[in-house]
């Protein structure tokens, strides 16, 4: 029996290898795609620094998107059956900073650009044949995370199920899962940096015409589209060495 595919928006947070760990247990085989938001990266506030304004604060070997790998390596070894793992980079920065400079709404600037991710990833489940997308998303964990937030997001598609197999899950409970596969201490790492984009107030709520408004004035079609052709795949097998 053919397994059922599944594309997994795949960060190197705690949340979303989780997710993955869990679909590829219920026998899906799972594909990920991590959404690069160079050069809206930063330090986190709870990380102090004492590194001056004119010097770059973030040494390369630690570069928000470098964790993933290893924590794809990770994933790969406590895999139950999957013996590999199709991971694509798709550059997403350019992107964001065109929907803070053009939608002219810097609260929804989150959920705008959740939509166009899911956008993306949509679009590369049609060319693979999948019907199922999936996030690591908890409910309320988050702004762009409430009920009526989730839901606004997931309205972004249009022929493919999104699935979150985190939503009921507590932080305790990821972050034990966490560890169990050994992806925790990379999450952690990363958890030094955090994106930049993030308004100071995001909505927690918004109209769908307010939403509508705002993408009316992008070219979504176009970034998708760029985004895909720049983008680059990376197969991490059992056998692969860590870096």
């Amino acid at each position: 029996m053919k397994q059922k595919k599944v594309i997994c928006l795949i960060s190197d947070g705690l949340d979303s290898p989780v997710a993955t760990f869990l679909l590829e247990q219920k026998s899906l085989h799972v594909i990920g795609i991590h959404f690069n938001n160079q050069p809206f990266v930063g330090k986190a506030k709870h990380v102090k620094s004492n590194v001056q304004p004119s010097e770059d604060p973030i040494p390369s070997k630690l570069l928000f998107s470098r964790q993933i790998e290893p924590i794809a390596y990770k994933l790969v070894h406590a895999f139950q059956s999957q013996k590999s793992f199709q991971l694509y980079i798709v550059p997403h920065g350019e992107d964001l900073a065109e929907i803070i400079k053009t939608s002219g709404d810097e609260k929804i600037t989150c959920i705008l650009c959740k939509r166009l991710m899911l956008k993306k990833a949509e679009h590369f489940a049609n060319q693979v044949g999948a019907t199922l997308i999936a996030t690591g998303d908890i409910l309320g964990e988050q702004a762009s995370q409430t009920i009526d937030t989730l839901k606004l997001i997931e309205s972004s598609l249009s022929n493919t199920r999104l699935i979150r197999p985190n939503i009921g899950l507590n932080k305790e409970e990821v972050i034990a899962i966490s560890r169990k596969i050994g992806t925790y201490q990379h999450s952690e790492l990363a958890a030094k940096f955090t994106c930049t984009a993030v308004p100071t107030k995001p909505s927690t709520k918004a109209a769908d015409e307010r939403i509508a408004l705002a993408e009316a004035k992008l070219n979504f079609d176009k970034m998708i589209e760029k985004s895909w052709a720049r983008a680059t795949m990376i197969t991490i097998s059992e056998s692969s060495s860590q870096n």
